[in-house]
């Protein structure tokens, strides 16, 4: 009997044991699985210099790219700075247009690292030289200081008494307009205002029939506005009139016509004219001076009563021919004179 105890009670040890040990290989393997840690991978070393963590922990997340590839190892001060160790999944190549910020995952807390390697088209950074990460944003320190900004404008900045003088002008307007005092008193309690109102209504509705009236008669291309817009013949003799000046225009711009010749770039007609009024001021000149037959018939009055006197004589010797000699004998008088 006693014998059958010690054995049934090494049997429970041994089940509990065995249950306590498979748990025991089960938390470490979802410990390793979930956690993405693997004991034999390699980790490479990434420090960052900040000025303020803002509550960054060990084992917080670091991103590059929205992705974590990586865990915040340690945290330590160094000449009044923290110095951030992180292991990363795999090495990053930072450049001199890097930027390494701690972004907030939420307003009840939470941090991780993000990190930008920099452009492509910037120089790496030299491997001596320490990373310095952004001064952090913290979004419940801004939203405290921005309470604290509104808080001291409505107290000392005079809003809260501006708007408590708004507030007394508009109950003494609003207590104005109920006992229809004013312009605005008179709208709504004076019956008068509002038949007026009324009228003009009705104004405003018989104008707008009148308009939808003369709307209708010009979509049924009554009257001269309806005609010009249904009657497509107005447009037919527009267009021909437009066409009719473009080609009179073209032909002005090819030198063609009389006119086209003007308003040519040749201006041979225009040096000819030109030359035409040159001499004939010339002429006038020479006249004016007496010079040629014309001139001196212009001017000379000798020659003029000269030119007169034998006018005068031939005018008599036709007389007296004419009456004592016939035709013939005229004429031969008349040839042999010359």
């Amino acid at each position: 009997m006693k014998q059958s105890s010690i054995d049934r009670e090494m049997t429970i040890e041994l089940i509990v044991g065995t249950f306590m040990f498979m748990m025991l290989l089960a938390l470490g393997y979802f410990t390793i699985v979930l956690g993405r840690a693997s004991l034999f991978e390699k980790k490479f070393p990434l420090e960052v210099e900040f000025s303020d963590v803002m509550g960054l922990r060990k084992d917080d997340n670091v991103v590059l790219r929205g992705m974590a590839v990586g865990k915040i190892k340690s945290l330590r001060l160094a000449d009044g700075r923290v110095r951030v160790l992180a292991l990363m999944d795999s090495p990053v190549r930072l450049r001199e247009d890097y930027k390494i910020t701690i972004v907030t995952t939420s307003i009840l807390g939470g941090r991780y690292m993000e990190v930008k390697e920099g452009t492509a088209a910037a120089p790496p950074l030299p491997p001596d030289v320490m990373p310095q990460g952004q001064p952090p944003f913290d979004l419940m320190m801004e939203a405290a200081q921005t309470i604290h900004d509104i808080r001291h404008s409505l107290n000392e900045g005079g809003i809260l008494t501006n708007l408590e003088v708004t507030i007394a002008a508009v109950r003494d307007v609003a207590a104005k307009v109920s006992r229809g005092e004013g312009t605005l008193g008179k709208l709504v309690h004076d019956e008068g205002v509002y038949n007026e109102f009324q009228a003009v209504g009705r104004d405003v509705r018989a104008v707008t029939a009148q308009l939808q009236s003369i709307l209708e008669k010009v979509n049924r291309g009554e009257g001269t506005l309806g005609k010009l817009m249904v009657d497509d013949s107005v447009y037919t003799n527009i267009q021909s009139v437009a066409v009719n000046l473009r080609e009179i225009s073209d032909r002005l711009n090819q030198g063609q016509g009389t006119l086209g010749r003007l308003l040519s770039k040749d201006d041979q007609l225009y040096r000819d004219v030109a030359d035409a009024a040159a001499s004939l001021r010339n002429v006038a000149g020479k006249i004016e001076r007496g010079e040629g037959l014309l001139g001196k018939l212009a001017n000379d009055e000798t020659l003029y009563n000269d030119v007169k006197g034998a006018v005068g004589e031939f005018r008599s010797a036709v007389e007296d021919f004419r009456e004592t000699s016939p035709v013939v004998s005229f004429t031969q008088l008349l040839f042999g004179a010359f």
